[in-house]
């Protein structure tokens, strides 16, 4: 965890890329931020870490972070491109140039089903064959292919219809005879 914190510290400053800057089912409202012809399929964070690595330069993978318009596809990449005001190195002119430099790559290395065994993830047995697709409901952007640990993954998907979901799990929570019934008998007991 010392570790982990040290390159917390030292990476703040970095620039964040995440996976959905390079979906192209996005939109560039929903989070992509390369031209449509240039972004990809599933892309993956653990990819953007081949992608960076590639250029000649330091990734710190954060597989737990999460975009906040992408929940589904957890994942981020620090990356320092400038440091003190000047490039670290002279083939990043910007952060939109290394969002192309990444987007390249990705598009010659596309994301198949076996990528997410790639990654192992500390708590979480490797499985044996690809997960299935997930259950997405009707009007969601969820990829196809997410890594193992997407909470998008666990439970069999989300619901289609969560207000029932929801109201079934708070009826199994509330006490049988909640409330009226106990009061009309200590009522009758006087």
């Amino acid at each position: 965890e010392g570790q982990q914190n040290a390159d917390r510290e030292r990476s703040k400053n970095w620039q964040a890329v995440y996976p959905c800057y390079f979906d192209n089912t996005r939109s560039r409202i929903e989070g992509r931020r390369v031209k449509q012809n240039e972004a990809i399929a599933n892309p993956l964070a653990r990819e953007i870490v081949d992608a960076v690595q590639s250029l000649g330069l330091v990734p710190i993978f954060e597989p737990g972070k999460t975009h906040p318009k992408d929940w589904s596809n957890p994942g981020r990449v620090r990356v320092q491109i400038k440091k003190e005001g000047r490039p670290v190195t002279r083939n990043i002119k910007n952060k939109h140039h290394l969002y192309k430099l990444i987007a390249a790559y990705l598009q010659s290395h596309p994301t198949n089903p076996s990528t997410p065994l790639r990654l192992r993830v500390a708590g979480l047995p490797p499985p044996k064959e690809p997960n299935p697709p997930p259950a997405v409901p009707r009007g969601w952007k969820i990829g196809t292919i997410l890594p193992l640990h997407s909470p998008a993954l666990s439970g069999g998907g989300v619901s289609d219809n969560i207000l029932k979901d929801m109201m079934a799990e708070m009826q199994g929570q509330l006490p049988e005879g909640s409330g009226s019934a106990e009061a009309r008998k200590k009522k009758e007991k006087k």
